[in-house]
């Protein structure tokens, strides 16, 4: 199985800790971002991973022809930002099987091979794993009704809403999806999934009570770091 690590944000948020370097090579307990990432999707049985690259982007590919990897590792450099969904149309002639998409700066322990079960046994075209943060303000609420089926969005409220489900940033997809992506610069809260869900198309949630941290501010980089420290990350 291919996956997708999107890695071409500039990282403004974390400035400050990265200075010039890419937010995929920020340190994260003694590991650049991008190792841990790779790592994971490794374990979790994907074999070929293509990494979306903007920002500093030849820093990047030395960093990965600096190492040996434990998964085949491609590039795909994006002169302009195409966004977390138009990112996949360069490479679309590699999706033509069931893939994932993993948001870079998102360290996670969901199970992987469960959501792929899951995606499967419900016959979904996309499954996006959800979780419950500590505020949903700003984040993307996920309905899902009792069976786990994506019903629709709520995209980045600025208010706080009670409970609800948001995008943990790590999604399986058939190849349909990509014929889904309009050309140009696309995201897949705004312009693919809710498309997909009007549509009718069965779109499921997975929902994870574990961990899900966005690393992109500085004091979520320093949760992540405590995490290396005391050993709780991979």
């Amino acid at each position: 199985m291919r996956a997708v690590l999107l890695a071409a944000g500039l990282g403004t948020r974390l400035a400050a800790s990265t200075g010039d370097r890419p937010k995929i090579l920020v340190d994260v307990g003694g590991r650049p971002l991008l190792d841990r990432q790779l790592h994971y999707l490794a374990a979790a049985g994907v074999a070929e991973v293509v990494v979306n690259l903007h920002h500093q982007a030849e820093l990047v590919r030395s960093y990965l022809a600096s190492r040996r990897w434990p998964v085949v590792v491609r590039t795909s450099h994006e002169p302009e930002l195409l966004g977390t969904a138009g990112a996949l149309l360069p490479v679309r002639e590699l999706l033509d099987a069931r893939f994932v998409v993993l948001y870079g700066d998102v360290l996670t322990d969901v199970p992987l091979p469960a959501v792929v079960e899951h995606h499967l046994a419900a016959g979904a075209v996309a499954t996006i794993c959800c979780h419950r943060p500590e505020t949903v303000v700003g984040k993307g609420i996920v309905k899902l009704d009792g069976g786990d089926r994506v019903t629709g969005f709520v995209e980045k409220p600025r208010e706080a809403t009670p409970g609800g489900w948001v995008n943990a940033g790590l999604y399986v997809l058939e190849p349909a999806v990509v014929a889904a992506v309009p050309e140009g610069p696309a995201d897949f809260g705004y312009d693919v999934l809710p498309g997909l869900v009007a549509s009718g198309a069965l779109v499921m949630g997975y929902r994870h009570d574990g961990m899900v941290l966005d690393v992109g501010t500085p004091a979520a980089l320093g949760r992540a770091r405590a995490l290396a420290r005391d050993g709780s990350l991979w």
